[in-house]
């Protein structure tokens, strides 16, 4: 298979989530295509990259909380929209139906079908960005989007951005932890 050179460019999509905190006492929420999970157990734990220009730095560094919200399909307009404007010029905290777990510095959104709660435990400065590690402290999964008590990413339907475009989540490919089997010993 021949391979092309495209430069200096990472390739793949991520999942696009609105992280929520408190700024000046009101919510303020901001599109990212930078999240993800660092590690499962013993203690759940995820990350945010935000670029340090970002008015919700000061409030998760102020309080110590943030939220990871995971938007899907139908909140795409409204998920661009509160990435391209600032919460200094706009008010963010009336775009969306805003909801507190057991934390009231974490605002979430309630029309996300995911909605995670996280204690900031770290944060890792780099020249234009701030890594915000977060201890997560509860997650809430909209009813219709489990199988049983088990979220189902076919309902959630996350977005994912890659190539300069909000994506769909595509069709089960496989089982981790147990496709690779059929290999061992071979």
């Amino acid at each position: 298979m021949e391979k092309v050179m495209v430069g200096k460019t990472a390739v793949g999509a991520s999942p696009v989530v609105i992280a929520g905190t408190i700024v000046n006492g009101r919510p303020n929420f901001l599109t990212l295509g930078n999240y993800g999970g660092i590690s499962p157990r013993p203690v759940p734990l995820v990350y945010i990259s935000v670029n340090k220009a970002h008015y919700s730095n000061a409030g998760i560094k102020e309080h110590g909380y943030f939220s990871v919200n995971w938007p899907s399909k139908g909140l795409v307009q409204r998920t661009d929209y509160v990435g391209l404007v600032s919460g200094r010029d706009v008010d963010k905290s009336v775009i969306f139906k805003v909801f507190y777990g057991s934390v009231d510095k974490a605002p979430l959104i309630e029309e996300c079908p995911v909605n995670i709660v996280c204690k900031l435990v770290q944060t890792v400065d780099l020249p234009t960005q701030e890594i915000f590690i977060g201890e997560v402290v509860e997650t809430f999964v909209d009813r219709e989007c489990c199988d049983g008590n088990r979220p189902d990413l076919a309902e959630i339907n996350p977005l994912l951005m890659g190539g300069g475009a909000y994506w769909e989540l595509g069709k089960k490919a496989g089982e981790p932890f147990k496709d690779g089997k059929a290999l061992i010993g071979k």
